[in-house]
């Protein structure tokens, strides 16, 4: 499975099957020194550059697929799992694992692998419940 492959389509099963909402932990990753902290604080979540599409990655583990709807609403589902290991983000979908390079500086993340990067900017305002 290639994460960056199955994006949209993780989106598209977002919007069709979530009716409830999620919230970001609120705390910081604070054993995270590699890439930089990627769990969102209430609120908040990592937007794909040019989309309405992105992920909340908790502090627990749990990686949210979140898209924003025609409405203004925001609409989420568990999306996988995550871990981070200095500068390696390796997420778990449906039994799929993929590991890639990512990096945070300021309000930007950017996830590289397998040829392809995807930048992400972090977004307040994002309510969702779960």
């Amino acid at each position: 499975m290639n994460f960056f492959k199955t994006y949209k389509c993780a989106l598209f099963l977002t919007a069709l099957f979530s009716i409830i909402a999620v919230s970001c932990s609120g705390k910081d990753n604070p054993a995270d020194t590699g890439g930089g902290n990627i769990v969102c604080k209430d609120s908040e979540a990592w937007i794909m550059d040019g989309t309405d599409g992105g992920y909340i990655f908790r502090e627990n583990g749990d990686m949210i697929a979140v898209e924003a709807m025609a409405d203004g609403s925001w609409y989420g589902s568990k999306a996988g799992t995550y871990s981070t290991a200095g500068n390696k983000l390796t997420v778990v979908v449906s039994g799929e694992t993929d590991t890639m390079t990512y990096s945070v500086s300021g309000g930007k993340l950017t996830l590289s692998g397998s040829g392809d990067t995807m930048v992400f900017t972090k977004r307040t305002g994002v309510y969702v419940d779960l």
